[in-house]
């Protein structure tokens, strides 16, 4: 089989990657042993959907995180969810939603729009940009995410009405983890990378936000953060990381 190429957003703050969906592969991709060169990129746009993460194998191009994932899951005959019935399966499913269609855009707004953390995003996330192409390129996404925010939604809320939205998904990601190891019991599925990948991206980085607070008070889920990054990135040199400074 002819190898597979990975393409992610740059790492910052500790993270393999600055993006929950390129971090969320990468952590299934961990969990299952799939072997894989990992390649960075500085902006999503040479991917197929002008997103990351996207991968190469057998000469297709491939995105959208969840796709690729269902795609390898075929491929390589692996299925961290293995262990789930029915029941669990679907409710993977509506946590994934809540993950990657609701919450996910609390923090994009906390990264985009608040005035406080332009410099942070401008000089971590855009980073890997050439500086006279950042300057100009910077206010045009700042503006295309701000859309994309109104088109979904949650830019159209305020402040106090956004918090709030992510104050509830918050509560409710604890309330479902409640007293155990991972979401559905103590062996990890791809829930519990999805949902990583995004908490550790709002908790672990520099921006400010309410949801860093909110995720504290819930008490149970930074220690699955750190249950989780125990597990599967026990260390600075991790696969993706190690790739990541390879393709620098």
């Amino acid at each position: 089989m002819a190898p597979l190429i990975v393409y992610h957003l740059p790492g910052r703050w500790g993270l393999p990657s600055v993006s929950p969906f390129c971090l969320k592969l990468d952590a299934f991709l961990q969990m299952t042993g799939i072997p894989h060169e990992a390649v960075t990129a500085a902006t999503p746009f040479g991917g197929p959907k002008g997103k990351a993460p996207w991968i190469i194998l057998d000469g297709e191009t491939l995105g959208d995180s969840s796709l690729i994932i269902e795609h390898l899951k075929t491929v390589y005959n692996v299925d961290p969810d293995q262990h789930l019935s029915r029941t669990a399966r679907g409710t993977a499913v509506a946590i994934e939603r809540l993950i990657e269609e609701n919450l996910y855009w609390a923090m994009v707004f906390d990264r985009w729009c608040r005035p406080e953390n332009w410099d942070i995003l401008k000089n971590s996330i855009l980073g890997d940009i050439p500086q006279p192409v950042r300057a100009l390129l910077a206010p045009f996404a700042r503006r295309s995410v701000k859309k994309q925010l109104e088109g979904q939604g949650m830019g159209l809320h305020s402040k106090k009405e956004i918090a709030a939205i992510a104050a509830r998904d918050i509560k409710a990601l604890s309330e479902m983890l409640a007293g155990q190891s991972y979401f559905f019991g103590e062996l990890p599925c791809l829930t519990d990378a999805t949902v990583y990948s995004l908490l550790a991206n709002i908790y672990h980085v520099d921006f400010s936000s309410p949801m860093k607070a909110m995720i504290e008070d819930a008490q149970n889920l930074v220690p699955f953060i750190t249950r989780f990054k125990a597990a599967h990135y026990p260390d600075p040199g991790s696969r993706l990381a190690a790739g990541l400074q390879a393709a620098q």
